[in-house]
């Protein structure tokens, strides 16, 4: 993401700042907002088939998360979002998500599944 479109959505997004362990959400919690990482760090953690998390991707600044259950269409969380460090998150409101969803030009839509392996 460019810092300009950075910017615009700074402008329209409410802020949130996360201390550094502080869960976001956990795996299997019902559905929520989106985020975009404006400063730190964060894990996505997933349950692996032993039980433990499993940590599945590192969100750095200006990334998005927590929009997967929005693409896939769950209800659920599929993955757990832990801060690394003290984090500022722009909030990406679930009814925007959804709405830009529903806009989203459903071959698109099958190529992200596609492209985007859930375990």
């Amino acid at each position: 993401m460019d810092k300009n479109a950075f910017d615009q959505l700074k402008s329209a997004l409410q802020s949130k700042t996360v201390e550094k362990d502080e869960i976001i959400f956990n795996e299997g919690e019902q559905a929520g907002d989106g985020y975009i990482l404006s400063l730190g760090e964060v894990l996505l953690l997933q349950k692996g088939t032993s039980g433990t998390e499993v940590q599945k991707q590192k969100i750095k600044s200006m990334q998005v998360f927590g929009i997967w259950n929005s693409i896939f269409e769950s209800e659920f969380r599929l993955f757990t979002a832990k801060a690394c460090e003290k984090s500022s998150l722009l909030v990406i409101p679930r009814a925007t998500l959804e709405k830009k969803l529903k806009t989203l030009d459903p071959f698109l839509r099958f190529c992200f599944r596609q492209a985007i392996p859930i375990e």
